[in-house]
């Protein structure tokens, strides 16, 4: 459990258990002290529950499993939906939180850890699997139709946050896409061969064979439906790919060709002697040049965006609300902040910032971005998740300097749902 507790905890030194995990993002993470165990590094949390919990008069195999690894999530679309809704999020976690609980035991669970620095929002859980005193994970876990009805319990405390079940039955794992096919055809070869056979029994009575043989070609029906429409989502996958890989082609001999245009251009002014200016670079060359002008200046402005754009954000963000120190916040500057932080403040405010972000653009290049253009729109998008982010830090600093919320450590102490 140690590297797998590296991972969870993030811990100082073990980066590479993490290696896609955005480090600015790291400290709106949370850890859930279910039980006592939880704030031990989780190969010790493991041995101390097993210490604690086991009864059994025999020693345990050295092949045992001693923890079971549980993440809870959804698409990245929909989890990331969940997000931005704070009130959505806690009950999120909470009923995620129960499942934990009456699933496997409370008393079980050693770590619950909640990620938001990477991709996708998702729930670390690591349990013991300890029943009525005895290690056993096979006997907590179950055979396959249990696990299917665990899934189904799971979608069913899922359904309040617009999250559903996957198919169920589904041959899907983490694998290759040519094995994951090849699987499908084999489950359905299997099921082919393995008709039953006609018995005594049967020929007296054919309508009982009939039944088991039409279950055992809806089976079949139904991993060829599951095969169908895996396949035509992996295909789609290879024609966007293909598409994208076509595009960017056309876009790079493009750009050879303004290239060259600029070089011809350059060498004929160097002739007759006039000297190229940037009036006669946008007005008089020709589409090539300004096409590559264009791309070059998308990529500055970009840059130039992942390097100010957070910082200005903060600062106009807390010069509206008057919150330059939240150290020093007052509970007027609390209500404030309460009273007029709202989704439609939050995107008046984004939508000013990347106004005075375009100021920024005309000033350094002469010119200024349209509201239509999609790149605006993409600085527009940038500036509403840095104000939602700033607003959940802002409030969770605030809380925390009026002592309405404790301090992570002693957090920890408390527990989820307690």
């Amino acid at each position: 459990g140690a590297g797998l507790g590296d991972h969870i905890d993030r811990k100082e030194g073990q980066e590479h258990t993490f290696q896609n995990a955005d480090p600015t993002r790291r400290q709106l993470n949370q850890s859930f002290a279910v039980t006592e165990h939880c704030s031990k590094p989780l190969h010790t949390a493991i041995s101390d529950r097993i210490a604690e919990g086991y009864t059994g008069t025999t020693a345990i195999r050295k092949d045992a499993v001693r923890a079971l690894s549980l993440v809870f999530t959804g698409t990245h679309e929909d989890m990331k939906a969940i997000e931005v809704d704070p009130e959505k999020m806690e009950g999120w976690l909470k009923a995620n939180y129960q499942f934990v609980a009456q699933e496997f035991g409370k008393e079980n669970v050693v770590r619950l850890a909640l990620h938001l620095d990477e991709k996708t929002p998702h729930l670390h859980a690591v349990v013991v699997p300890l029943v009525e005193g005895k290690l056993t994970a096979k006997k907590l876990l179950g055979n396959r139709k249990d696990m299917s009805a665990r899934q189904d319990r799971y979608a069913k405390a899922m359904e309040p946050f617009g999250l559903s079940r996957g198919v169920r039955g589904s041959k899907a794992v983490h694998n290759s896409e040519g094995w994951y096919l090849g699987q499908q055809q084999q489950a359905q070869e299997a099921v082919l061969s393995d008709l039953p056979k006609l018995t005594a029994l049967d020929r007296i009575n054919p309508t009982r064979y009939e039944e088991k043989v039409q279950e055992r070609f809806k089976s079949v029906s139904r991993e060829k439906t599951d095969t169908a429409i895996e396949l035509k989502r992996r295909t789609d996958q290879v024609r966007h790919a293909q598409a994208s890989q076509h595009k960017a082609e056309q876009e790079a001999a493009r750009h050879k060709e303004a290239t060259q245009a600029i070089a011809a251009q350059l060498l004929q002014a160097g002739k007759a002697g006039i000297t190229l200016d940037s009036s006669y670079a946008l007005l008089k060359a020709p589409e090539a040049i300004r096409e590559a002008a264009n791309t070059l200046f998308q990529a500055e402005v970009r840059k130039l965006a992942e390097a100010q754009l957070r910082p200005a954000a903060e600062l106009y963000y807390r010069g509206i609300y008057q919150l330059e120190d939240s150290s020093k916040a007052t509970r007027e500057d609390y209500e404030r902040h309460q009273q007029h932080d709202s989704q439609e403040t939050r995107s008046h405010i984004a939508e000013e910032i990347t106004k005075i972000f375009n100021q920024e653009i005309q000033k350094r290049w002469g010119v200024a971005l349209s509201q239509e253009a999609s790149l605006y729109k993409e600085l527009r998008k940038k500036a509403a998740d840095l104000v939602r982010e700033l607003a959940r830090t802002i409030l969770q600093e605030l809380r925390k300097a009026l002592g309405l919320e404790e301090p992570r450590q002693q957090r920890k102490s408390r527990g989820l749902g307690r």
